[in-house]
């Protein structure tokens, strides 16, 4: 069976809809949607009817251009609510020969997962860091070897309970099931870094519409998580207000002409306005110059919060999101904060949109844990992916398991895989 798998990224202003197929080295691109959506505020669900619509309509989109039917999917969600806890297990091996199976790898985890937490929480993420055998320790799944114990460092993601089942329910309401669950904070690092910066530390800054995400990685935990108010809004905001136009305006200019690039010429006017039967005309230049400014201030205001993990040390420094699909930003952004600072853009054929970097990241959350969700179901079935796009990537398989509601199969799942009941 083909493993083809669906991604859905509920962000506060957009859905997006990736659907792959994945193979040994190579990664096939079959869809990718965005969609505006009109129910989600500050990462809370404020109408559940519109974003079941929502989420119908991609996924129905979807469906008819590939022929098929979707049941499930992957689920990545915001980071607003999102905890982060560095926990241990250890279990004894079970097999006669201590050959470490499946079963020892999820009691260990499940065992990971017995600390003290806020009944308002809910365990979405439990995440192997290092595995400690007899006489070695690894960073990958030690199926089939030898050990007498077993014992895991592990990231545990948390969010609120409440927020989460909400999300399930929509999810459920527009007939799928879910896979698996992660936050986007943790899934953009899957994309966007090498496991060698995620030892090493790196940080990552997702910004979003109305909010951005700050992450710290170190040693292979998620360190240090913020979330901001502050966003790609936040530029169109202060368009509107330097030039007086509407915020729909504003939009329009940021996303044709919008840049950070210094040297721009006058001759290019873009907009005029009248000021007390005065003629104002406004050029690429003046809207640079009001979006240098106001992404210096975001900046400043993300440099006061990673001033909570500065230790003189500098890390790697990464921009990610839709928010940050402006030129040269990373030039304001490497002055303000001190350290060489890239945007990330997908290398993947068809998912090289900015915003993509979390479900592109999702998948590789799932072929980490392949083995544990099994690799006999899948997203959907398509008769012939001939036409379909590939390209070389870091080598990945994928699988899932059934899983939906807190109710129903979801709940089966936090108790077989994310609860230590």
């Amino acid at each position: 069976m083909k493993r083809i798998y669906a991604v859905l990224d509920i962000g506060s202003t957009t859905l997006k809809l990736l659907v792959a197929e994945l193979m040994s080295t190579n990664i096939n691109i079959l869809f990718t949607k965005k969609l505006a959506s009109h129910a989600i505020e500050g990462g809370l669900i404020k109408n559940e009817e519109v974003l079941v619509d929502e989420i119908r309509s991609i996924i129905k989109e979807a469906d008819a251009e590939l022929n098929t039917t979707i049941t499930s999917v992957a689920l990545v969600l915001p980071s607003n609510y999102a905890r982060t806890y560095q926990t241990k297990g250890i279990t004894k091996v079970n097999s006669p020969q201590d050959k470490i199976e499946v079963s020892d790898i999820v009691r260990v985890l499940k065992i990971a997962q017995r600390f003290e937490k806020s009944k308002k929480e809910e365990i979405v993420s439990t995440i192997p860091v290092k595995y400690l055998l007899d006489t070695k320790e690894v960073d990958h799944m030690p199926l089939g070897m030898r050990s007498a114990s077993l014992k895991v460092e592990a990231l545990v993601i948390t969010t609120n309970k409440k927020v989460l089942y909400s999300y399930l329910m929509a999810v459920e309401k527009a007939g799928l099931d879910v896979i698996d669950i992660t936050i986007d904070a943790y899934a953009s690092a899957k994309e966007a870094f090498d496991a060698v910066y995620l030892q090493e530390g790196a940080v990552m800054i997702n910004i979003g519409h109305d909010h951005s995400t700050i992450s710290f990685f170190e040693e292979g935990y998620l360190k240090y998580l913020k979330a901001v108010p502050i966003g790609g809004y936040t530029l169109t905001c202060a368009i509107a207000d330097a030039w007086q136009i509407s915020m729909e305006q504003a939009e329009i200019y940021k996303v044709k002409y919008g840049t950070c690039e210094n040297g721009l010429g006058e001759e290019d006017i873009i907009h005029t306005t009248i000021v007390d039967g005065v003629e104002k005309n406004y050029t690429q230049r003046d809207l640079s110059e009001v979006l240098q400014t106001a992404v210096w201030e975001m900046m400043a205001q993300i440099k006061h919060c990673l001033d909570a993990v500065n230790d003189g040390r500098t890390y790697e420094t990464v921009v990610v999101g839709g928010g940050g699909e402006l030129p040269c930003l990373n030039l304001i952004a490497t002055d303000v904060l001190g350290t060489p600072v890239r945007c990330y853009r997908p290398e993947t054929v068809g998912a090289r949109d900015m915003s993509l970097v979390p479900c592109l990241g999702m998948l590789y959350c799932l072929d980490d844990r392949k083995e544990l969700i099994g690799e006999d179901v899948v997203s959907l079935v398509l008769p012939d992916l001939s036409s379909t796009m590939s390209l070389k990537v870091r080598g990945l398989t994928m699988a899932k398991t059934e899983t939906t509601h807190h109710k129903g199969k979801f709940r089966k799942f936090f108790d077989s895989i994310l609860s230590d009941d």
